[in-house]
Order: C-alpha cells, then structure tokens, then sequence
C-alpha cells in the first residue's frame, strides 16, 4: 500500500517580479487517508501551496519554481489542471473566482466541470444530488448561482469539488464565509472522506476548528515549515506565536478561577467540558453594567420588507435600534439575510415597505454617499471596495469626498492608517498584500469616513490573530469615539467576546435581540438551533449550567476569551 499521496522536495517558488520566495525549500510527505492543515500567520504562503497542488503555478500565477511535487503520482508543476483533475481538485478561498459564469442553476454549476469531462450525464445527477445534499444545498438547485448569499456560494463550490471525487481534496479557507452548523458538518464531512481514503489538506486560520478536525497540523512562516505535528502539540506550544485557540483561552481563564481542574492546556471543546468542575462554588454573577443610550439611537429599522426580482421575499417586518458606543452582533445561518439587510442602512438596497432612518431622519432615497458621514460598511468581499493604486490612496479616497478641511483629511488618514496597522504600507498596492491585510485596508478606508454607525461583514474571515488583534483595537477606537459598530459574522467567539448585544436573524425575521450578558436559557437554545453557541456558551450548556448562575457568568465571561 502507498504510504504517500503528495510528495514535495525542495519545492522553491517565487512570484513574478517579487525577490523573496512564497514558498522556501518545502519538503513534506502526506499519507493518503488523512486531513493534514496549514496554519500560519498572513503572508506565510497557505494559499500559494494550495494553488500549487491543483496546478495553478507558473501556469496561471507566474513565477519560477525548483524543487519537485507529486500529487497523486502526477507533477502539479508540469501537468495541466485539465490533466490533474481526476487526481486532485482546489476549492479557493474566494467563492466568487470560482463560479463559471455560464450555468444557469446552481445543479448546472455543481455539474459543470463533470459535463467538461465527459462524465455520463446520468453519473453527473446522481453525483450532483449527493453532493448538494451533503453540503445541504438541494433545496437551492434551481437557483441562479448569483442569487446567493456569500455563505451560499461557498457551499456551491465545495460542493462541485466532492462531486468531482478526487483522491485529493484541497481547500483554502474553506470556513470563512459558512456559518457555524454548515461549519461543523463540513469537518464531519472531511473526517467521512478522509475515512473513505480520502487525503484533505486544508489552509486555515480557525485553530478550534483544526483542533477538532486536523490528523496533522504543519505551520508554514515566511514561505518555510515552521512546525509539523499532531493538533494538540502545535496549537498548544506558545513558543509558536500562533495566536490562542479559544479552548486554550477558555481553559487558561477557567483553570485561574478555580473551576476547570484540567492539567494541561485544552485544545477542544470535549476536553474543556471534561475539565470543568461543575459543583464550582462561586459568589453571585456580576451583574452587566448598563449602558446609556438615546432614546432615538443612531440607526433605526423599522418594518422593513424586501424581496429580490425573483419574488423570494428576504426580509419581513424587520425592526432594529442600534445606538451610539455600543457593539451589535448581527447573527443568522448563511441566506437569511443578513448582507441585505446591511445594505439597506446605506441606501444600496430600498425596503418595499418600512422605513431606515439615521440619527432619527428616514434616508428615503438619497444615494448612499450621501450618507456615507452617518452609515458606511466593509462589505464581505473586500476586491468591491478596493481600486486605488496605493493603501494612503484607497484610505484618502473617501475623507476627499467630505466637506472637511485638508488638514482633517489628513488627520483621518494617519490615525486610520495606525489603527489598522497599516502605516508601513501606506505606499503598497493593496493588491500586493495579503488577503488578510487587504481585509484591513478596507476597514481603514471606511474608518476614516468617522461615520456614526459602522458595519462590518465578516470582518475576521481569513484574518490571523495578529490581524485580529488589530481589527479589534480598530473597534476599541471606533467605540470610543461614540461610533456604533455593527458585525455581521459567523464568528461566535469573536462576537461574544468583543460585542455588546446579539441580535439573530432568521428567515429574514428578528427572532432574538438581547445583551449577551442577559440571555436566559431559552434564548441560548433558540441562539444554538439556529447558528450555535460561542465556546463559553456552549461548555456551560454541555455541562448542565444553568444561565444566571454564578458559573454561568464565570464560564461565559467575555474576559475569559480575550
């Protein structure tokens, strides 16, 4: 039996016009059977390994390249992607890339490279349906690939790559824009696969996510391997600067209050549960500070309905405040409606019924810019944002468009630039970053308007935790000023540890909106039946804790998490 499935040696390569190498003298052996994952910091060269493996370099990326791969017994270096196909398929980071432009219903789309095989048209329904009903998109075949959602989109994609069935899966980012249930079906999915004989090698940032699902974590840094070994070694080892997993965070903060015995680092929800010392005595919860709001709030959303062209309605009586200084979640499962909602704050969308008014005046039709000093947003996928030739550019463009003086543009410019951490790049094009850092130009571009209300779509998807940290002091100094910050993600820990308020869409309808320092045990299960619980949350339920208890608090505390 081969023990081997992908072999590289050596394997050396630099882009086109660039002096250091994206990946540096790689060498690496993965057996077949197995869900290997790449982990490491912006820039480190995930996303160039994966192309690489389904044939993208030098034919598509230019650049040269040393060293050796195979890939399923075939050179990804030499072969064309027609010809490595049958052997191993990618899914990128961006869904949108990915979609062919020419299929008509999101069955034609899963189907079409089978089609361009010559796959049996009978082979290509069923494998079609079994594919869309394992990522559970049966029930949008016969929609149009560009009616979805992000989320949507991206289970689309993932989809037509299980239904090619290559003995070698690649995915770069593959949970970035899925919310948290299709999240854990897919490692059930990969786990299934890699059962099979599969070989999964994924590129990802979400260490909780690796610790549960990952046979073997490799750390790439500058292009190099950094580190090689089973989850619970690698996340856990600090020397490695990787960022903390929340079950480590979780288990670090519950082991200082007494009330997880575990005596040694946690890396997995299973072993935090097993941890936690349930009869914990502990003093009364402390009670959340209130906070002093308008009475008007700066965004009000009231009665709103809409639907697309196609007739399916989207939004339905939807009402919402949000006020000064405070950190809204905005929650829901891929597809109820969330990304259209936002974009009716800024005028991009109009409701068919209901009114959006800001700082108590309805926008009625007045374009977005107009609007763009009181509601401005970072949409999901940043390449609609950027168009300047340098980061200082791109961060100028919007302050030149307001009626303030030069010497405020300016201002606004450098502080957005620090905040974000992008000062040393002020020169670079921002296509020339990172897809992280380009995620961070953008929240730069729309800090600097200072508008009164931000929005932020899946604002940490792809995002390392250096770059998280420097999201979260951008939010810090949003706040600060009076400015709401509004998150649409599917990142539960990341809202429950740096928002204020959840608010749950689902089916285009608010079904939930409180602190989430006040949710009763009811609201917990409504938030876990629709997109899951953050970490905290969910351990205390799992253990039997009930909410409002003193554990509860302690278990749950935001503090534990950052």
């Amino acid at each position: 039996m081969n023990t081997t499935i992908v072999s590289l040696t050596e394997l050396t390569f630099t882009y086109l016009r660039r002096t250091s190498a994206a990946l540096d003298e790689i060498s690496l052996d993965i057996a077949p059977g197995t869900v290997t994952a790449i982990i490491g910091p912006a820039g480190a060269g995930k996303s160039t390994l994966c192309a690489l493996l389904a044939g993208f370099m030098p034919q598509f990326f230019r650049g040269t390249v040393s060293g050796n791969a195979l890939v399923d017994g075939v050179s990804p270096i030499t072969e064309s992607v027609q010809a490595l196909l049958p052997h191993v398929t990618v899914v990128l980071s961006q869904a949108s890339t990915q979609i062919s432009g020419v299929c008509d219903t999101v069955a034609a789309e899963v189907g079409f490279a089978l089609a361009n095989m010559g796959v049996p048209v009978v082979d290509i329904r069923t494998r079609v349906a079994e594919a869309l009903a394992t990522m559970e998109i049966g029930h949008l075949a016969d929609r149009s690939p560009f009616q979805l959602s992000g989320g949507q989109q991206q289970r689309m994609v993932i989809a037509a790559a299980l239904a090619l069935n290559p003995p070698v899966l690649v995915f770069d980012e593959p949970t970035a824009q899925l919310d948290p249930p299709t999240v854990a079906a897919l490692g059930d999915t990969l786990r299934q696969l890699a059962a099979s004989g599969k070989t999964i090698i994924v590129a990802e940032q979400h260490l909780d996510w690796v610790a549960a699902y990952a046979d073997r974590v490799i750390v790439l840094e500058n292009g190099r391997i950094h580190a090689d070994g089973p989850p619970h070694t690698v996340i856990a080892d600090a020397a490695l600067a990787l960022g903390r997993s929340y079950a480590y965070r979780l288990a670090t903060y519950a082991q200082s209050q007494g009330i997880w015995l575990g005596t040694h680092a946690a890396t997995t929800h299973a072993a935090l549960v097993a941890g936690i010392d349930k009869d914990a005595a502990l003093g009364q919860p402390t009670r959340p500070l209130s906070v002093e709001r308008s009475p008007a709030g700066v965004l009000q959303c009231t009665s709103v309905q809409f639907a697309y062209p196609n007739g399916i309605p989207v939004l339905k009586d939807v009402d919402l405040t949000v006020y000064r200084g405070e950190r809204v979640a905005l929650l829901g499962r891929n597809g109820a409606g969330k990304s259209t909602l936002l974009r009716h704050f800024n005028g991009l969308l109009r409701p068919q019924s209901g009114v959006i008014a800001l700082n108590g005046i309805p926008i009625g039709t007045r374009a977005p810019g107009m609007v763009a000093q009181q509601m401005s947003i970072v949409f999901q996928d940043v390449r609609n944002q950027l168009f300047a030739a340098t980061v200082r550019a791109e961060v100028a463009y919007g302050p030149s468009l307001l009626q303030v003086s030069k010497a405020e543009q300016e201002r606004r410019v450098t502080t957005a630039l620090a905040i974000c951490g992008l000062t040393s790049d002020a020169d670079t094009h921002p296509y020339d970053l990172p897809v992280a850092r380009r995620r961070l130009v953008a929240t730069a571009a729309i800090m600097a308007l200072e508008s009164d209300i931000i929005a932020l779509d899946e604002p940490t998807a792809g995002l390392d935790s250096i770059s998280i940290d420097t999201l979260t002091q951008a939010m810090d100094a949003a706040t600060r000023a009076g400015r709401a910050i509004l998150l649409v993600t599917h990142d539960l820990n990341f809202c429950a540890t740096h928002t204020d308020r959840v608010v749950l869409l689902a089916e285009g309808r608010i079904v939930l909106d409180a602190p989430w320092s006040a949710l009763n045990d009811a609201q917990i299960a409504m938030l876990d039946a629709e997109v899951g619980l953050p970490l905290g949350f969910d351990v205390a339920q799992a253990c039997g804790i009930a909410a409002g208890s003193a554990l509860h608090s302690c278990v749950t505390a935001p503090a534990a998490l950052r």
